[in-house]
Order: structure tokens, then C-alpha cells, then sequence
């Protein structure tokens, strides 16, 4: 078996047709896709000139078996291309490899001094190679939560059967409150990136407080258009004349659809409404799968009633120094957390 390392984006752009065709082989996310990976290494990680590139290629002469999207951050931690934006992370695997094997030959090449593979699910292949080992210096935890739940055929909400009558007036009620509003979604062959209505609605947030000054910056923006222009993207537009109160990114994977970040107005419930509007857009024939992506919120919850699953995380560290190292500022850390929201709630 050959195992190659790509470093450079000029040969990353090389493997797409080898990329997408193993990626159509598997249930995968959007996050798996190369459009994803590749821009989002284009146009935000590789900015970090302290950042590496370090996507392994397995195979054969004749066949890519299995791709790896890694790079090598600043603090020299292997880590799945853009894990703090991709809501679900996995290698893109066409046969069984033992990846302990994998990692120390990737060692011989590249220089890293651990490994944090976050956000995976139950069913990946990395979670479910790691969870039946005993791995040295190596540890495996529960990490966030995510929802998701799937739309039988027919017209929404009838067409998913955790909705009683009373969850459908709510439905109907905020649906009346917002008549006066327009409801548009945008996709690559309907319209240009609305650059303009982002930006004004992002701006309205920071400065209702409702996001940090660092929200949505420009290279995350340009991320955006990058995964809309090649049609990864869909936009769902709240607007009244002129006036824009909600905005939402949505990933598209065949029939799977992901919430993936969100933009509104401090309108009570427009969020909602745009959740809802799309829903309905989106309802048909077939089923479809709406993902509600990482973070249980209790509204989505509350409103939309989806499954909440549990995402895990395998650390690998280089020595029993490291490991405790982290095991004890991850502690503090937690601590930290449980003291904030004590006083926050």
C-alpha cells in the first residue's frame, strides 16, 4: 500500500475527480465533500502561514482507497481540515486500514506532536476503529451534541409525525406573525451571493450584541460564496421590501440539508420562521433528511422535536506527560464552564 502525503494546495486541487469519486462511494457529510475542504483550506487555514497542509492519500497503483483531510495546526496537532467550523468530521475510507499503522508511517514524514480528531459520529470510521482499542497515550471522550430528523413525503408539518396539533399551531401562529415578510431561497442558479444582505445583517448583529465583533470575517465570508458558487450552498432569505430580518446557510448534500449558520434580526421568533419556511420549500415527494448540525439548543429542540445524538473525539498524545497535561487543563477548563453558566442562568 502507498501512502502519500499532500502538503501543497496546487496538488490538492489535483485529486478532485479522485476525491469526489471515493466520496460518492460513501454516506458522507457535506463536510467530507472536497468543495468544503478545499476552500476551506484556501480560504481561511492556509492564511496561517503557521498552518500545514497534510491531506494522506492510501491506495494502490490503480485505485485511492482512502482519504485523510488533515493539517498540521500552529501548536503542531494533526487535526480534520476546518474542525472548528465542520459540525461532522471522518476520514473518506474505501477499505479497512489499521490507522495507529498509518499515523507512525505519516510521522516518518511530517512533524506533529499529537492528534485531535473532534466532532465524529457514532457510526464514522474513525470512532469506530478507536473505541476497540487500548490506545497508548491516547484517549477517547464524549464530546457536543447534534439533531437532526427526517421528513416523510408531503407537505410540512405533516409530514413528520413527532408534530402533535399543538406543535402545528405554533407553527401556524409564528407563521402569522410574520405574513407581511417575503420568503426566498437562493441557490447558485437563482442569483449571485448576496454579499450585500449578509453584511448588513451581520453588522446589525455585532452591533445588537447578539455576535462578537469577529463574527463571519471576511475570509469566512468569501468561504461562503466559494461553497454557494459551487453549489454546496443554499441561502434562505426572511425579507419585508427592502428590509432583510433573517438569513440562513444551508449545506446540501443530495436529499440532506444542514442548518448550518445563521443571521436574524432581534424579532422574536424570525429564526424560527425561516426554519419553518424552508421546511415547507423543501417538502415533497421523497424523504429528506434536515440537520439541525452540532449543539443541542434547546429552541431547535423545543420547536422542531429532532433526534439529539452524542459526537465523540479521539486525542493521541506523544508521551504520558502530554496526556496528563491535557487531561488536567481540560478539567480546569470544564470547571470553568460550570462555574460561568451557574452564574449566567
Amino acid at each position: 500500500m502507498e501512502i502519500r502525503v499532500i502538503s501543497e494546495k496546487k496538488e490538492f486541487k489535483k485529486i478532485q475527480t479522485d476525491w469526489v469519486n471515493l466520496f460518492i462511494l460513501g454516506e458522507y457529510s457535506v463536510f467530507q465533500s472536497f468543495e468544503f475542504n478545499y476552500y476551506s483550506w484556501e480560504s481561511e487555514l492556509s492564511k496561517n502561514k503557521r498552518n500545514t497542509l497534510c491531506i494522506v492519500l492510501l491506495g494502490n497503483k490503480d485505485m485511492l482507497l482512502a482519504i485523510l483531510p488533515l493539517y498540521i495546526d500552529s501548536r503542531k496537532r494533526l487535526r480534520f481540515i476546518n474542525d472548528k467550523h465542520a459540525d461532522f468530521c471522518d476520514f473518506l475510507v474505501n477499505d479497512v486500514f489499521d490507522f495507529e499503522v498509518i499515523l507512525f508511517e505519516i510521522r516518518k514524514q511530517v512533524l506533529y506532536t499529537s492528534v485531535h480528531l473532534i466532532n465524529l459520529k457514532e457510526d464514522s470510521f474513525v470512532y469506530n476503529f478507536y473505541k476497540k482499542l487500548d490506545i497508548k497515550n491516547g484517549y477517547i471522550r464524549s464530546f457536543e451534541k447534534y439533531s437532526d430528523l427526517v421528513l416523510s413525503g408531503g407537505v410540512f408539518p405533516d409530514n413528520y409525525d413527532r408534530y402533535k396539533s399543538k406543535n402545528k399551531a405554533v407553527f401556524r401562529r409564528i407563521k402569522r406573525k410574520n405574513n407581511d415578510k417575503s420568503y426566498c431561497l437562493l441557490s447558485k442558479d437563482k442569483g449571485a451571493f448576496p454579499i450585500r444582505e449578509v453584511t448588513i445583517l451581520k453588522e446589525r448583529m455585532i452591533r445588537l450584541g447578539l455576535r462578537s465583533p469577529d463574527f463571519l470575517n471576511d475570509n469566512r465570508l468569501i468561504l461562503l460564496e466559494e461553497l454557494f458558487d459551487s453549489d454546496r450552498l443554499l441561502i434562505s432569505m426572511i425579507r419585508k421590501d427592502m428590509e432583510i430580518y433573517a438569513i440562513s446557510f444551508i449545506l446540501k448534500n443530495a436529499d440532506e440539508y444542514l442548518f448550518w449558520i445563521s443571521l436574524f434580526d432581534n424579532i422574536k421568533m424570525i429564526h424560527i420562521y425561516n426554519y419553518i419556511s424552508f421546511m415547507e420549500k423543501v417538502s415533497g415527494n421523497n424523504k429528506i433528511k434536515i440537520s439541525f448540525g452540532r449543539g443541542a439548543y434547546g429552541y431547535k429542540v423545543i420547536n422542531f422535536k429532532p433526534d439529539v445524538k452524542q459526537l465523540f473525539a479521539v486525542f493521541i498524545f506523544s508521551n504520558t506527560l502530554q496526556k496528563a497535561a491535557f487531561l488536567f487543563f481540560e478539567k480546569i477548563r470544564t470547571t470553568i464552564k460550570l462555574i460561568y453558566k451557574s452564574f449566567t442562568t
